[in-house]
């Protein structure tokens, strides 16, 4: 399985770019804000996704690991080809569509062909606990302090339950506030509540 291509770009074109490395040349298909950061000329690394199909071989491309995984997750979900992945991926950052997963609103948010009000709900259904727990929760998003950290590890135990993606939006309002945690947590619970 290839992971990734380290390259040197060699063409950029709307739906692809083509990446040469040790003398073979990649045609590599990305989401639009991935081909926006690549310049013909220039040393890149390419995060990849291979599908092998009776038709062929297809190389898909992202920017990193976190939007890469994103892409992987869409797939399995009913009517989500690759093609159709990709565009999702090209319409929406992936902290927007991994938003508009978790909040239902999928439809609403993209405007891509072939996403109808039943492929989007079927989007919500499979895909919103996955994206709502550990990968949604801070995909693009800064690091948590080591304080932000035990809150969210107290907001996501058992006893008080709350999904990851709850605990990230409490705790991301309460951003450059220097509290202990227990105030953290105290402060968290009351905008989850709210």
């Amino acid at each position: 399985m290839i992971d990734s291509i380290t390259g040197r770009v060699v063409r950029v074109r709307a739906d692809h770019a083509v990446v040469e490395t040790g003398g073979i040349a990649y045609r590599v298909f990305c989401p639009t804000h991935t081909l926006s950061e690549l310049h013909r000329g220039e040393e890149t690394v390419v995060y990849v996704h291979l599908i092998l199909r009776d038709d062929g071989i297809k190389l898909y491309g992202f920017q990193n690991e976190r939007e890469r995984e994103l892409f992987r997750a869409l797939l399995p979900v009913g009517q989500i080809g690759p093609k159709l992945a990709l565009q999702l991926l090209s319409s929406l950052s992936p902290p927007a569509l991994v938003d508009a997963i978790a909040s239902g609103d999928v439809e609403r948010r993209t405007a891509v062909k072939g996403i109808g009000k039943k492929t989007a709900q079927r989007i919500v259904v499979e895909l919103r606990d996955k994206l709502g727990g550990e990968f949604g929760a801070d995909i693009n998003l800064a690091p948590l302090s080591e304080k932000e950290e035990l809150a969210m590890r107290a907001l996501t135990s058992k006893s008080l339950g709350f999904s990851p993606r709850e605990a990230r939006q409490a705790l991301e309002r309460l951003r450059g506030e220097d509290l202990p945690v227990q105030e953290l947590v105290r402060r968290a619970l009351e905008i989850i509540g709210s």
